[in-house]
């Protein structure tokens, strides 16, 4: 697949719209399939879709605006988490919480608050919880009071289990799952819907790579399977999820598949089944990057492994989910280096992206960036 180009200057965009906050669980690789082997690349392939997929392409084009972004990096003030890759990083809309990863240490399963108003981290004593994991998924439920983990893997060993840990008092707590619950698997796309349900979809195990999707209830009820009829994207890991307040729907991009280690292809989940996106500019294929809903109709991608080099990339996409339109946003001055195995968050009363971690060139780092985006 070409590289892609850079849209021209008047179609780099800065939405305004109101606020929602992102931030979901970091898909990683570890074995045959989605694993080591495949981080660094590989020849790239056809995507395949399916004679009977519906798309949808973009007929609109986006207001330009003349802000320019810088990106800034935090130094906090206390001790910092060990550098990491494949966590997961969540919000409460004033603090973060980062849990899990790995790196060369092993797979980590530790948990930290970042508080942004006295610029530290703090690891504060929660007792017993998950396993040491990573890839994993994770949101914050405000119904819930807490941040909501589902699986995962360490080692060859994988997860479907799905725990929250509670703010008041905190701790973490094993949530029923009910009868029936996902298969085991790493690396799924995730994101908390309108109605307060944590959805997964696709992901991967060592039996192989699923394409389907369920819902855990949250407050209301245990998992089901919401896997609708009709074309779905294939079977892929390495995928992120977003939730779209504008148009009600879960988005996916990109991923990992067998013979592909580098897809590029947007779908989206409503009620009338999943449909695939096929506007143009978009962000070149990958997988291992972050992608959050910003507000109700503004998306950002950015970073990951992809198929230009092949290698990490620092590129920054947004997603108009008003009308489906890619651009590209062109951002001064210095920038969190090319990355992959990050995870980002957006806080809603600042306006601003936040991103942890990762892999680059030195190895697995810590360090932590901010990009404040105009209203």
């Amino acid at each position: 697949m070409s590289r892609m180009t850079e849209p021209p200057r008047e179609l780099r965009l800065i939405s305004r719209r109101a606020l929602l906050v992102g931030g979901s669980g970091l898909l990683a690789a570890y074995i045959v399939g989605c694993g080591d082997d495949d981080e660094s690349g590989g020849e790239q392939t056809a995507s395949p879709t399916s004679a009977a997929t519906r798309t949808i392409a973009a007929t609109a084009t986006p207001a330009a605006t003349p802000a320019t972004l810088r990106w800034r990096r935090i130094e906090p003030t206390d001790a910092l988490p060990a550098g990491r890759r494949d966590h997961s990083l969540v919000t409460d809309g004033r603090s973060l919480l980062l849990f899990g990863g790995r790196n060369d240490s092993g797979d980590l399963g530790d948990y930290w608050t970042y508080d942004v108003a006295a610029n530290s981290w703090l690891q504060p004593g929660v007792g017993a919880g998950p396993a040491a994991r990573f890839g994993h998924n994770a949101v914050f439920d405000s119904r819930l009071g807490g941040m909501v983990v589902f699986g995962g893997q360490a080692g060859g060993s994988f997860f479907n289990d799905t725990w929250v840990l509670e703010n008041q008092a905190p701790g973490w707590r094993q949530l029923d799952a009910g009868a029936a619950a996902p298969a085991q698997r790493y690396g799924a796309a995730s994101a908390l819907d309108a109605t307060g349900r944590l959805v997964i979809s696709h992901g991967f195990t060592d039996q192989g790579r699923f394409d389907d999707t369920w819902a855990f209830g949250a407050a209301s009820g245990p998992w089901a399977d919401v896997s609708p009829g009709g074309a779905r994207p294939l079977k892929r890991c390495l995928v992120r999820g977003v939730w779209d307040g504008k148009r009600d729907r879960f988005l996916i991009f990109g991923g990992q598949t067998d013979g592909t280690p580098f897809l590029g292809d947007l779908w989206a989940l409503d009620a009338n089944g999943w449909v695939e996106i096929t506007s143009e500019p978009k962000p070149s294929p990958r997988n291992f990057y972050a992608m959050v809903a910003m507000d109700s109709a503004l998306m950002a991608l950015f970073g990951g492994n992809t198929v230009d080099g092949p290698g990490p990339t620092n590129d920054l996409w947004f997603l108009d989910t008003a009308n489906d339109t890619w651009t590209r946003v062109e951002v001064e001055g210095e920038a969190p280096s090319p990355r992959y195995g990050h995870d980002a968050v957006w806080l809603a009363e600042s306006r601003k992206l936040i991103v942890f971690g990762g892999h680059d060139a030195s190895g697995d780092v810590n360090d932590l960036w901010e990009l404040t985006v105009p209203a």
